[in-house]
């Protein structure tokens, strides 16, 4: 018996027939995701080695939430199962049981919803699961073939396709078809490319990625001078994922707003207090399609919407949960995976072609390190940037190794910050100034 299939029967039957009384459930929730995966790699110039091997893997896991009849609640992650039966179903309730624990807010189960249409599966993802799979070998001889020739590359290449299963007691039976792909590869660990959604990446994508690694990869290779106290800091939109991971991920959900562990508070936006640059949005958008972080509903069982969180720099709402919108009064947001699904844009976007050719004296940050030890709440940084990147007269020119220090509400918030829209991410370049110092 499937997974879903077995742990719907089970909760069925407990809330509505149960052996034990003491076992009754009042409400309950599932969601389910059964996969296929299969990946490819290349360690230091070698395909399929010992570290690398083509893999194949399936598998079902889930999560499971009951209200008890006595009002506790109870939350699990289950794997797939074989050959249960009835007996073994009841032991598992009566784990769950002794597990509940006390959480007024968290007892409420959402009624279902009108489900949007949003394009989150790609056939041609499918057919490689199905057999089809020459076209990763492929990708993986063509990277080998097209690399420098003096460099050590590491590569890896995934393809998933499967269902998600979303069930409550309150009616709610949703499954959906879902895939995603994704490239990475460096040379020498200095620079590298990716692409990540849920469709395989286009002949147009795979060549302008590798075209911009080859040219950083190349520029890597020469000295540049040092920057001065005018140089202009570019993040690269794989550094600014990197900032929005650390500095604004946390501090936008509702929890830690309610708990005041978070740079913001419940008053700052009911007031929807000016926080950051008057141009600038940042949103969650679970709609856009092949994106990874799209879907068509949460796994509390909420329908995917756009949920602007910040508007022309001003505080509109925190995601929220179905418990945090609960405490909060107001309705549940999208919530963004990670960083993918979450968008920050400015409405005075440039191309960053544009932006690049009229940087007479600039540095671009490719990677950083210690971000993880950053004070979330606080904004503020102290980086060490080893990859990065000298721009003189609107060129990239060479390798320079800085230090970064400064305040990452205060970049959103100057009105001195530009934005340039990058052609291979849905994260912008983002110029500021800060501290810089050559290392």
């Amino acid at each position: 018996m499937k997974l879903i299939a077995h742990l719907e029967d089970l909760l069925y039957k407990a809330q509505t027939s149960p052996a034990d009384q003491k076992l009754k459930i009042r409400d309950w929730r599932i969601v389910v995701h059964e996969a296929q995966l299969i990946s490819l790699g290349i360690k230091d110039n070698e395909p399929g080695s010992v570290y690398t091997p083509p893999s194949y893997r399936q598998g079902e896991s889930g999560e499971v939430v009951i209200v008890w009849e006595d009002g506790r609640l109870s939350q699990a992650r289950v794997q797939a199962v074989s050959g249960k039966n009835a007996q073994v179903g009841e032991e598992q309730l009566q784990e769950w049981y002794q597990a509940a624990y006390e959480d007024p807010d968290g007892r409420e189960i959402p009624a279902p919803e009108a489900i949007p249409l949003v394009a989150v599966e790609d056939r041609a993802v499918q057919r490689i699961l199905a057999g089809e799979d020459e076209i990763l070998f492929e990708q993986v001889s063509r990277l080998l073939k097209d690399r420098p020739e003096q460099a050590e590359m590491q590569a890896g290449i995934q393809a998933a396709w499967g269902y998600r299963h979303i069930r409550n007691s309150k009616g709610l039976a949703v499954t959906y078809q879902e895939s995603q792909y994704a490239l990475s590869y460096s040379f020498d660990s200095l620079v590298g490319g990716w692409f990540a959604k849920r469709r395989l990446i286009s002949e147009e994508e795979w060549v302008r990625t590798w075209q911009q690694t080859l040219e950083y990869y190349q520029a890597m290779q020469q000295e540049a001078d040092p920057v001065g106290t005018q140089t202009t800091v570019v993040f690269s939109p794989g550094v600014l994922d990197s900032f929005l991971e650390q500095f604004i991920v946390p501090n936008f959900v509702g929890q830690s707003i309610l708990e005041g562990q978070s740079a913001f508070r419940v008053e700052h936006f009911e007031k929807q207090e000016q926080v950051f640059n008057e141009g600038l949005t940042l949103m969650v958008d679970p709609l856009r399609p092949f994106e990874l972080g799209s879907y068509l509903v949460t796994s509390e069982g909420i329908a995917a919407e756009r949920t602007v969180l910040v508007q022309d720099g001003v505080l509109k709402t925190p995601f929220l949960r179905v418990k945090d919108a609960r405490r909060w009064g107001v309705k549940p947001t999208a919530l963004p995976q990670g960083t993918s699904g979450l968008y920050l844009k400015h409405n005075q976007e440039e191309s960053w072609s544009e932006v690049l050719a009229g940087i007479e004296d600039g540095i671009l940050i490719l990677s950083v390190l210690g971000m993880h030890t950053q004070n979330s709440v606080a904004g503020e940084y102290s980086l060490s940037a080893p990859q990065s990147l000298r721009i003189e007269n609107g060129k990239i020119v060479g390798k320079t190794d800085v230090k970064l220090s400064g305040n990452f509400f205060k970049d959103l918030k100057s009105p001195y910050t530009r934005f340039a829209k990058s052609e291979l991410f849905t994260k912008p370049y983002i110029l500021v100034k800060t501290g810089l110092q050559t290392l």
